[in-house]
């Protein structure tokens, strides 16, 4: 991964506290969209968006890709690395 990459993946999670988040509810357990939802207070069309952008990213996979309608999510190691870096760099 370049330098350019890396930087790409911190700043789509710098800028939105809610995709950080979706990571942060993915640490524990894999998830389907509507329990993240409630874990991070948002609804889910907006959870889907940020599952579809993380991803694109490599940052979370799907793992029942074939289930239409009850989808589980799981945080990848990537993921993982991108959610402690952006937690230690840029938390408040």
């Amino acid at each position: 991964m370049t330098k350019k990459d890396d930087m790409s993946i911190i700043s789509l999670l710098a800028r939105s506290k809610k995709r950080v988040k979706v990571l942060k509810s993915l640490e524990k357990e894999d998830k389907i969209p509507s329990k993240i939802s409630k874990d991070i207070n948002d609804n889910s069309n907006h959870v889907s968006k940020y599952l579809k952008t993380l991803k694109e990213s490599e940052l979370v996979e799907c793992l029942n890709e074939d289930d239409k309608r009850y989808r589980f999510y799981s945080i990848t190691d990537k993921g993982k690395y991108y959610l402690k870096k952006v937690e230690d760099d840029y938390s408040d």
